[in-house]
Formats: structure tokens, sequence, C-alpha cells
């Protein structure tokens, strides 16, 4: 039971009023809370006093008066500390319903920061996705200009060796010529020398023979030229494309660190969420179990705590 000084002020005026009446129950011993005070009849005896024909009562019809009295204070005490007790139970029902009304307000505002945390890792989420996508585009797009660079690289090579191909045949070509021009002169010379029995100066034939080697040559010369230009250009547009092929491998290894640090920020952020849903889950399961009835013993004209404004649905991730 509680003591004196352990008492909480009364919540309101008309408890306030019993105040005296508890500090001397609570102060009083059994025997004085059993034995009824003189005092009680005093107003009784005093006015027996002045009645003639009260005196004339006899003492056995007296003494089951007070007797009855007695039962009746002593009944009385009874209600009443029974009532204070009853007072004292209500209040503190009422401090711990007011406790749990606190704890649920504070567990709903926790419930609400943790679903604006899960929006905020859900939009992270969202981008992070859209940036891991656009990074899988780029990467396969370089993929597709490394593969068309490789073979405009092919190309070219073949190129290159088609035109080396060609100035080898046509420098064969040169020399067979050459070579027969030269049969040929030395034939008709000898043709000349037999027929005429004179020797013959071949001047006029070997100045029309140099003549035709020298535009022969001059021809040569210009595809050797044309063949030698688009050569560099063959080579400047490799070189070209060997810069754009190292300008996508650099893209492309870039691009793949990017990825490998999206995936790192992707798995803390997929950690971060399972670590909500499980807070979430244990608040639901805490505030289920503050909303259910704990003491269905007391029975008292309380209203339940309002409900919370925030959904308790667990989140599906």
């Amino acid at each position: 039971m509680l003591s004196g000084h352990d008492l909480p002020p009364a919540p309101t005026e008309a408890l306030a009023a019993f105040e005296p009446f508890v500090q001397w129950l609570l102060a009083a011993s059994p025997e004085e809370l059993t034995s009824l005070p003189a005092e009680a009849f005093a107003a009784d005896d005093a006015a027996s006093e002045g009645r003639g024909d009260v005196c004339a009562v006899d003492d056995g019809s007296s003494e089951v008066v007070r007797e009855e009295r007695r039962s009746r204070f002593a009944s009385s005490i009874s209600a009443q500390l029974a009532l204070a007790e009853a007072e004292g139970e209500a209040e503190v029902a009422w401090d711990l319903l007011s406790l749990a009304r606190r704890d649920w307000g504070a567990l709903d505002e926790k419930l609400l920061a943790m679903q604006g945390e899960r929006d905020e890792n859900c939009e992270q989420i969202a981008l992070l996705e859209r940036r891991i996508i656009k990074l899988l585009q780029d990467r396969d797009r370089a993929i597709a200009e490394t593969y068309t660079t490789e073979q405009q690289i092919q190309d070219a090579e073949h190129f290159k060796n088609l035109q080396l191909q060609r100035q080898q045949q046509q420098q064969q070509q040169k020399t067979r010529v050459a070579s027969a021009l030269r049969n040929l002169l030395r034939r008709s010379s000898s043709d000349d020398k037999d027929a005429s029995g004179v020797p013959t100066s071949p001047s006029r034939y070997a100045e029309k023979d140099v003549h035709r080697l020298q535009k022969e040559l001059a021809d040569t010369k210009v595809t050797a030229a044309v063949a030698k230009a688009e050569l560099d250009a063959r080579r400047h547009a490799l070189r070209t494309v060997e810069r754009q092929c190292a300008a996508v491998k650099l893209a492309l290894a870039q691009a793949s660190t990017e990825e490998d640090d999206l995936q790192a920020a992707l798995q803390q952020l997929t950690r971060a969420r399972r670590s909500s849903v499980d807070q979430l889950q244990q608040i639901s399961l805490f505030s289920a179990a503050a909303s259910s009835p704990s003491s269905a013993a007391l029975v008292l004209p309380l209203q339940p705590p309002p409900a919370p404004t925030a959904s308790m649905k667990e989140p599906t991730g």
C-alpha cells in the first residue's frame, strides 16, 4: 500500500477534498480504524441528556444502538478505504495509459521517419538503376564502335596488301615489257644486218624505243605517285582509326570503373533497405504488442489511444 509521502497530488478538485481523510486513513493504526471514537457519539449524548424521554431508555437498547452505529461506521470506513484504493489504482492506470500514449506517438514519428528514409532509398536506387542502364548502353555503343573501328583497320590493311600486290604486278609487267623490247630490238637489228649485208645503225629504232620507254616510265611514275598518295591517305586514315580505337578503349575502361562503383553503391543501398525493412518489422511487432490489451482486469472509463496516422504495413521491397 502507498505511504503518505509517496502519494501523488490529486488530479481533480473532487479528489482533493478527500486528501485529509486519506492522510488520516493511511496514518491511522488498525485499532483506531476498528474502534469507534467517543467523539462520534458526543452529539448523540448531548441530545439524549436534553430530552427526558430518551434518558428513560434502558442501557441494553442504548448499547445495541451503539453497536449498530459502530458496525455502520466500520463498514463506511471499509468502503472509503476501498474507494481510496480504487482511486489510487485508477490514477496509476491513467499514468500508465498516458505513458503508453506518449510511446505510441514516438513510435508513430519514428515510423514516419523510417518511411521517409525508405522512400529516399527507393528514389536513389531508381536513379542508380537509370544510371547503370545508361552506362550499359554507352558500353554497348562503345563496343559497337570498337568493332566498326577494327573492321576499318582490317579493310585498310587488306587494301594496303592489295596495293602492294598491284605495285609488284606492275613492276613485273614493266620488267617483262622492257625485256621483250630489248629482245625485239636485238632481233630487228640482226635481221636488218643479215638482209642488207651492211651493218646499219640502230639509232633510229633506239630513239623511238627510248621515247616510248620514257613515256611508259613517266606513266609508271605517275601511277606510282598516285598509289603512294592513296597509300599515305590510307595510312593517315589508319592512324586516325587507331587513335579513335584507343579513345574508345579508354572510354570503355572508364565506363567499367563507373559501373563497378555503381554496383558497389547499389549493394550498399540494398543492405540499407534491408536494414530499414527489418527495423520496420520490429516496430510493427512492437506496435501490435502495445496495442493489444495488457491488463483485462482493469475496467476503467478511459478512452483508448488514438490510432497512428502512418500506415503500419510492412514494405514489400
